[in-house]
């Protein structure tokens, strides 16, 4: 019997994000339609010598539009399986349904110039990101259970949640000229200084379960990637992988590895995506041609779901054109078991209805469900 399996889709773009759901149940993998891009013939001929006798879904795939309104900073809220969202067109906040039923409004005060939101592990309090001029933004903390709010200080270049309590964040200061990453109550009091940052710009992310805190500049395909680790208590940063170019990085739910996406080369255009361990040791390339930004790891900590692009247009640099947004991808979806590196499809292509740019997946608890952004329209 076959697992039954569904898929949501979030669409975003400058100009419209589409908030999708994608309904699909489960299907274990089949021979693709003729038409297949010929990174997915690679994929799927890795893969077929452990397929043998797939068994077949009685159940057919679909596509379901969840709202048609510009959306950013989607989460789901386990508790009450509902979608949180602010609009991209008028900074409202709201929550749907999966299924698209059942909007409400959370808060009608309209946020201008919105370019990020941030919710607290609790989905009870928020950062949001402004932009403030080309390249410039300024960020501020609301607190949904208190109906409270403030602007944090200027000179702040990156935010992040460690927990319900406490944020991480990237400080640089006029006078100095040095850059540092601090920790803060959410509000911006109590802050420590927890090591000094030598990059301009750079990616922070907590090392689950763990009192560590992961930091890398910057995915650039010109500049090796420098991802190191450092003790909330201010110890010397650790290096933990390097001599990889335009590389970024995502752990999975305990902290003991993390993908990496990065290119092939220095100033390359093909993508590969590996796994290594908490350490930085033990990498293994998982031969799949795609970015960190499109994958998320099962609770279970044993499979990546990731969304596949098809061909590139020709002499891309990646994956600084495409986070530049100067093209869109044409994704297929897929699973991977990163211990055995089997891949299976995830919804065969003569059911894909439509093209999908697929960014900043998430899950639902009991994942069954799978959203995320659509940069396509």
């Amino acid at each position: 019997m076959s697992l039954s399996k569904k898929i949501f889709f979030i669409s975003s773009s400058l100009l419209a994000l589409t908030l999708f759901f994608l309904g699909i149940y489960y299907l274990s993998f089949k021979k693709p339609a003729d038409k297949v891009a010929e990174v997915e013939k690679k994929i799927e001929q890795a893969s077929s010598a452990s397929n043998n006798s797939p068994p077949k879904s009685t159940q057919e795939p679909g596509i379901f539009a969840v709202t048609n309104e510009p959306v950013i900073g989607p989460s789901y809220i386990d508790a009450s399986h509902i979608i949180k969202y602010y609009s991209k067109s008028d900074g409202k906040t709201y929550e749907i349904d999966p299924d698209g039923l059942g909007k409400k409004t959370i808060s009608a005060k309209e946020l201008r110039d919105l370019a990020g939101i941030y919710w607290s592990p609790d989905k009870k309090k928020v950062i949001s990101k402004f932009s403030n001029g080309p390249g410039q933004y300024k960020f501020s903390y609301y607190n949904y259970s208190t109906g409270k709010g403030l602007a944090l200080g200027a000179n702040l270049d990156y935010v992040i949640w460690k927990d319900d309590n406490k944020i991480f964040y990237k400080y640089f200061n006029p006078s100095s000229k040095e850059r540092s990453l601090n920790i803060a109550n959410p509000d911006g009091t109590d802050w420590e200084k927890i090591v000094d940052i030598s990059f301009k710009d750079i990616y922070i992310a907590p090392v689950p379960q763990s009192g560590l805190v992961s930091f890398w500049n910057t995915p650039d395909a010109f500049q090796e990637t420098v991802f190191q680790s450092v003790s909330i208590v201010g110890k010397s940063a650790k290096t933990l992988f390097t001599g990889k170019f335009g590389a970024d990085y995502l752990w999975n739910w305990d902290g003991t590895r993390s993908l990496v996406s990065h290119t092939d080369a220095r100033g390359g255009s093909r993508i590969d995506l590996g796994v290594i361990n908490d350490q930085g040791g033990e990498y293994k390339n998982l031969e799949i041609p795609t970015l960190v930004s499109k994958c998320v790891w099962s609770r279970d900590n044993k499979k990546v779901y990731f969304a596949l692009p098809g061909s590139l247009p020709d002499n891309v640099l990646m994956p600084n054109d495409y986070d530049a947004k100067k093209f869109t991808t044409t994704d297929t979806f897929w699973k991977v078991d990163v211990t055995t590196g089997k891949k299976e499809r995830m919804i065969e292509l003569e059911k894909m209805q439509g093209n999908y740019d697929a960014t900043n997946l998430f899950l639902s608890p009991d994942e069954d469900s799978l959203f995320f952004i659509n940069r396509i329209d």
